[in-house]
Formats: C-alpha cells, sequence, structure tokens
C-alpha cells in the first residue's frame, strides 16, 4: 500500500503551482485557455491529493487580485462536481455565488459569461432548472451583446431549457440558431441537427400550430432518411401520429404511431415505444376493441416501470389512457385508481411548469438588482479612493511647498544679514502667510475627512436594493402623457402597490383619471416639479388637481392626503 500511494502523495510537488497562480490571475485570458489546461491535468492527477493541491494553490495565491479570487472558486467547483456530481451540489453553490458576484465587481463580461454558463449548465444536471436557465440565458446574452457568437450547443442547450419550461417562443429562437451555428459535419452532428428540427417541430405542435410542426418533421425526417436512422424515423413518425391524433385524423395517426412503437421497441427506445403503445391502446378503445387496449396500456405500463426515471409526460399520457380503458370496461376501482394518478402527476406538472417560469423572472430581477448593487458599491468605493488619493496628493503638495519656502528663507538670511530686521520682518511675515494657508488647507482636509466619513457611514447604513425599490426608481423616472404611458405606469405602480387603483376608486368611485394619477405620484413622494414634469402640466395645475384630489376625499391638508394614500 506504501509503495503504490508514496508516488501519489507526491504528484502535487511536481505541479507548477506558482505558474498556475500567475495563469489564474490573469486579465486577458478571454478564452479562460490556462483555467482549461489546469482542469485536464487535474483531471489525471489521483484523486485523492487533487483538493489538497487545491488547498496549496490558493495558499500561494492568496495574496492575488480578484481575477484569481473567482477562478479558484470556479476551480474547485469544477473539481468537486467532476469528482462528487450531484452530491457536491450545495457546496459547489457556496462557491459559485460569491464567485460570481466578484467577477461582476470586476465587470470583465468575458469572465461573467464563462463562469455563469459553467454555473448554469451544471445546475441542469442538478435539477436546478430555473438557477440553471438563468444563468445559462445571462451567459449568452452576453456574448451576443459582445459580438460573440456561442457555441452552437449553447444555443441548443438553452433552447431545450425554454421548451421544458414553456417558454416556447424562446425555445423556437435559440435552437434555429444553434442549427444556424453548427459548423460541424460529421454524422453526429447532423443527427444532432434532425433532433433539433424535431424540437422545433414539438414546440410548435405545443403552441398548436399543427402545420409549422407537420413541415419541421418532415424537414427532420429528410435527415432521418438521408442518414438511415431506423430508430429516428420511427420517433418522428410516432411525433407525426400523435400530431394526426390531436387534429382527430385517427387513421393517418394509428399506422405511424404502430411504425414508432416497433422500431423503437427494436432499438432500445423503451419509453418512446411505450408512449407509442399508449397512444394506439386509446385508438383500439376508439375502435371498440377493448381487449387490445387493455393488454396494451398494460404492457406499457410494464414497459414504463423497467425505466429508472420514466418522462412525466410519458406517465401522465399512459395513466389518462389506463384510466379511460378501465372507464369503457366498467371498473370503477381501476379507473378511479389511474384517474387520481393523472391528476396528481398531471397537476403537478403544470404547476412545476408555472413555477419555473415565475422563478426564472424572480431569480433574473433578483440577478440584475445584485449586480446593480454590487456594480454601484464599487464606483462609491473607487470613488472614495480617487478623492482620498487628491487629498494625499495634495497635502504632499504643500509640504513641499512648505519646504521650498522655508528654504528660501534660509538662504536669504545668510546672504542679506545686513537686512537681517526686514528680512526677519519678511520671514515672519510670510511664515505667518504659510501658517494661515496651512490651518486653512488643514481645515479643508478635516471638513472633507467628515464629509468621507458621513459618506462611508451612509453607505454602510444603505439598505439593500429590493425589487420594490427598483420598480419605484423606474415609476419616478416617466412620463405619463399618453394613454400607452398611463397603462404601463399602472402596471410597475401595480407590481409595487397591488389594488392600489381598486381600492381608490371602491371609496371613491367617480374618481376621475387625472386624480387617480396625482394619487399614485402623491404615494411615491413626489415632489410637485417631478409630479409637473410627469404629467406634462405647470405646477399651478399639479396645485388645483391636488386640491381637486383633497377634497374628494373629503381630507383637511396634504400631509393628511399623503398619509391617507400611503396606508391603502
Amino acid at each position: 500500500m506504501l509503495q503504490k500511494n508514496v508516488p501519489s502523495f507526491s504528484q502535487n510537488k511536481s505541479l507548477p503551482l506558482d505558474e498556475w497562480v500567475k495563469s489564474l490571475d490573469a486579465d486577458d485570458d478571454t478564452l479562460n485557455k490556462n483555467f482549461d489546461t489546469i482542469v485536464n491535468i487535474l483531471q489525471r492527477t489521483d484523486t485523492a491529493i487533487v483538493f489538497r493541491t487545491l488547498n496549496e494553490l490558493e495558499k500561494k495565491g492568496a495574496s492575488k487580485g480578484p481575477y484569481f479570487q473567482v477562478r479558484i472558486k470556479h476551480l474547485r467547483a469544477t473539481m468537486l462536481w467532476k469528482i462528487r456530481d450531484k452530491a457536491a451540489k450545495d457546496s459547489i453553490i457556496q462557491l459559485m455565488k460569491p464567485a460570481l458576484q466578484q467577477a461582476y465587481a470586476i465587470n470583465d463580461e468575458y469572465l461573467i459569461a464563462t463562469v455563469s454558463w459553467w454555473y448554469g449548465e451544471t445546475m441542469f444536471f442538478c435539477n436546478q432548472i430555473e438557477l440553471s436557465t438563468m444563468y445559462c440565458l445571462n451567459a449568452v446574452e452576453i456574448l451576443d451583446k459582445k459580438g460573440i457568437t456561442a457555441e452552437s450547443h449553447k444555443y441548443q442547450f438553452l433552447g431545450e431549457l425554454f421548451y421544458l419550461t414553456r417558454d416556447l417562443d424562446k425555445g423556437i429562437y435559440y435552437i434555429r440558431r444553434s442549427i444556424k451555428n453548427e459548423k460541424d459535419t460529421s454524422r453526429d452532428a447532423r443527427v444532432n441537427t434532425m433532433s433539433r428540427w424535431n424540437t422545433i417541430a414539438l414546440c410548435w405542435r405545443k403552441i398548436g400550430n399543427y402545420d409549422s410542426a407537420f413541415h419541421y418533421f418532415d424537414v427532420a425526417m429528410q435527415m432521418a432518411n438521408a442518414l438511415n436512422s431506423e430508430v429516428w424515423k420511427g420517433i418522428i413518425s410516432g411525433n407525426k401520429g400523435y400530431t394526426y391524433f390531436l387534429q382527430k385524423k385517427y387513421d393517418i395517426a394509428k399506422p405511424l404511431l404502430e411504425f414508432d412503437y416497433r422500431t423503437s421497441k427494436q432499438h432500445d427506445e423503451i419509453a418512446n415505444a411505450a408512449h407509442a403503445l399508449q397512444m394506439i391502446a386509446r385508438l383500439n378503445l376508439m375502435q371498440g376493441k377493448k381487449d387490445s387496449a387493455l393488454l396494451q396500456v398494460k404492457e406499457a405500463l410494464r414497459m414504463l416501470q423497467q425505466q429508472p426515471q420514466p418522462l412525466p409526460y410519458f406517465l401522465q399520457d399512459l395513466y389518462y389512457a389506463t384510466a379511460d380503458v378501465y372507464r369503457v370496461l366498467g371498473n370503477s376501482d381501476s379507473f378511479y385508481h389511474y384517474s387520481q394518478l393523472y391528476n396528481n402527476l398531471h397537476d403537478s406538472i403544470e404547476r412545476a411548469v408555472a413555477n419555473s417560469r415565475l422563478e426564472i423572472a424572480r431569480l433574473r430581477l433578483d440577478n440584475q438588482s445584485n449586480v446593480s448593487e454590487i456594480r454601484d458599491l464599487q464606483k462609491e468605493k473607487e470613488a472614495e479612493i480617487q478623492e482620498r488619493n487628491y487629498i494625499i496628493a495634495a497635502i504632499v503638495f504643500v509640504a513641499i511647498v512648505g519646504l521650498l519656502i522655508i528654504n528660501r528663507q534660509r538662504l536669504k538670511s545668510r546672504f542679506n544679514r545686513q537686512l537681517a530686521f526686514q528680512q526677519k520682518v519678511a520671514a515672519e511675515n510670510e511664515l505667518t502667510a504659510a501658517k494661515v494657508q496651512l490651518d486653512m488647507f488643514t481645515q479643508s482636509i478635516i471638513e472633507k475627512t467628515r464629509v468621507i466619513e458621513q459618506l462611508e457611514q451612509q453607505v454602510a447604513t444603505k439598505p439593500f436594493t429590493d425589487e420594490q425599490q427598483q420598480l419605484a426608481s423606474e415609476l419616478s423616472r416617466q412620463t405619463i402623457l399618453t394613454e400607452e404611458e398611463w397603462e404601463k405606469f399602472k402596471t410597475l405602480f401595480g407590481k409595487i402597490y397591488p389594488g392600489f387603483f381598486l381600492k381608490l376608486k371602491e371609496m371613491v368611485p367617480d374618481i376621475t383619471v387625472a386624480e387617480q394619477r396625482m394619487a399614485a405620484l402623491i404615494r411615491l413622494h413626489l415632489n410637485t416639479k417631478q409630479m409637473a414634469s410627469m404629467l406634462g402640466i405647470s405646477t399651478d395645475s399639479v396645485y388645483k388637481i391636488r386640491q381637486r384630489l383633497r377634497k374628494r376625499l373629503q381630507l383637511d391638508d396634504e400631509l393628511a392626503t399623503e398619509t391617507f394614500l400611503t396606508k391603502i
């Protein structure tokens, strides 16, 4: 055992850790090549010493800049994933969140895109679909903004994420981009492109545009024929058959589904074969072949139960078909059992999809808010450092001037002793003036220092920006000159103060639109000039509308009006 392990223990001594520290700290490695090289080396290193090597690497780079700090966290997360896989999910999240925050503080968009993509892709395999979608989308949007065409597989991955969350228009958009950007002409790449066309067709089918769905199924089928891929011929035929079923063209659907069932079963695509078989059972049930339908749903259940993780959509459809068979056969217990299974799974799927889309939107908003806050704090910090440097430079300048003045006086005293009295008076006057200047400058420095301390206290006590503060800030910059702008304003306002206008209308049924607008601006605590600017009217008009509103609400003064509206 010692003979085997001693060489392993000594492996990290031969690794160029000092060079790695420099590589990870480089600010010009936009393609992350240095990082990838280190990952490849560590993958070939004995896992028993990988994390010890990372600890040594982190110690050596402890004094390095933010690029190193971001990449060492990313490197540790990468090796955790490669060694422990999904079991390392929580540890990876704890590493990647601060890594991304530091990347945003640096404001290096190449680094942000690289770290975001890896994090998003990894979270997908940890079943964190919402996190995956947000970070992968962030990465691709950054690359698009920089004019860098992302790799084809990135667009495909993002498109399939949107397909899963039923954001179908975006799914179609990104999968089409993946096809357009595909440069590989190998057979595997063409099979992948065929799969992409099939996914686009599935998106159109979910949208309900069957003509477009058939068009793209035909494009995929042409590629399947050219590649002579029997399994894909079966899958695409089954997808077309299901589409014909949705159109109630049962005679056309059935042979396509039967071909899919035979081909998928022959090529061990068991889940797909089971799905096709339950569709055939439903068609047989419509034709009065109850016994055949029963045997087929039982066989489909058996086939799906062999799968370690059957697709929820396939299982949902199978429960529905099985319940329908038992309903026709008059077996109420089995019908109720499978109906319950179907309803529970269907509700779970729909709830998960709806929650996913809401969660993605929330995560995107939170991420943007955090990014804005990080960058604002970074700007404030840079401004403070710049002001401090100016103060130091000014102190040094005054000190030099003071030394020059003193030296000049000494020279005058040495060479003009006969004019000692006059020189002494002049020196005292100049010294007094210098002291006054120095006192004034010192007082200025004290005042500036006090201002800096106040700024630091304000930064320290500044509340974190949340969604409502961000939206309120946006509202205060709006103009309400047209009906379209008023509707946009109401939508944003409603996100912060839901039910405000409804409650106001209930209290004052005949309240005018102008008074509603004024009530909303008062609720936002805007001053008269801001209100006039937003509404495109004079300040006198603002006073008049406020007075009418106060009378409408039967309140005594402006303060009471503002207090009343704040409580709605």
